[in-house]
């Protein structure tokens, strides 16, 4: 009996395992994308939605909103085979609202890490009433580039991406008529997210520098270099001070969510 066992018939503890996974598949094809409306009102009042569609393994959530932003049409679909190696994996893609792209996010149990894979998306700043930029309201957009993120308890691990925005292009088209646009990569650093962001026109050269530490507190260091002392005083007036050479913005608080 041992012989024709090992000659490469399937043991009763395989098959066993193989219908169980088959069973389980099958229920996460086919169980309504309902089940993860516990995870959205755990957002409370801030977290709104108009309705959930489809299945576990296939589904969108419409009208998300979060605060008064409104994410739009999110939709995603399951990658069951995660779940083999202890992680649960979701391509999400959102559309019609503020956040417009798509990419990978993986949720690993044993590790508590949360991953981001091959993100592209643009994002509506003008949509942020919480926070502004050097006290002036939030306008442009944003856009993430190839980007990828490890976050776990203990923050950032790895990052990488190019990241651009415009959000000071209407700013200084006023101040000099000239336009703005910034742009640079995204890394990690001590457990924090960090992005560094440069541009110029005629008039000087911007960099910002912006960090998001485990905490979700957040510090923007921003250093303009101008030839130009009526524009220097216009800077003052915001809040930039004399620093080495150029004039620097230096804020910190704490990332409470966009919405107000």
């Amino acid at each position: 009996m041992n012989a024709r066992s090992s000659s490469g018939a399937p043991r009763f503890g395989t098959l066993f395992i193989v219908g169980v996974l088959a069973f389980l598949m099958a229920i996460v094809v086919s169980a309504p994308a309902t089940l993860i409306t516990p995870f959205l009102n755990a957002g409370g009042k801030s977290v709104r939605y108009q309705e959930v569609t489809g299945t576990i393994w296939k589904g969108e959530v419409r009208g998300l909103s979060t605060g008064d932003v409104h994410l739009g049409d999110v939709s995603f679909r399951l990658r069951p085979l995660a779940f083999l190696t202890g992680a649960a994996s979701t391509d999400i893609t959102a559309r019609d609202g503020a956040a417009i792209g798509a990419g990978r996010v993986n949720v690993h149990f044993i590790s508590r890490r949360v991953s981001v894979r091959d993100a592209s998306f643009a994002f509506d700043l003008s949509s942020v009433r919480r926070y502004s930029l050097f006290g002036i309201p939030y306008q442009g957009r944003i856009e993430a580039r190839g980007a990828n993120l490890d976050w776990s308890r203990n923050g950032c691990s790895s990052a990488s991406g190019e990241i651009w925005t415009d959000v000071l292009d209407a700013s200084a088209k006023t101040l000099v008529g000239e336009s703005l646009l910034l742009a640079g990569p995204a890394s990690c650093e001590s457990g924090r997210i960090m992005v560094a962001l440069k541009g110029g026109n005629r008039e000087g050269q911007t960099e910002i520098k912006i960090a998001i530490d485990p905490a979700m507190t957040y510090r923007i260091i921003a250093s303009v270099d101008l030839g130009r002392a009526d524009l220097e005083n216009s800077l003052r007036r915001l809040g930039f001070e004399d620093g080495d050479g150029v004039l620097v913005y230096d804020a910190v608080g704490a990332l409470k969510g966009a919405g107000s």
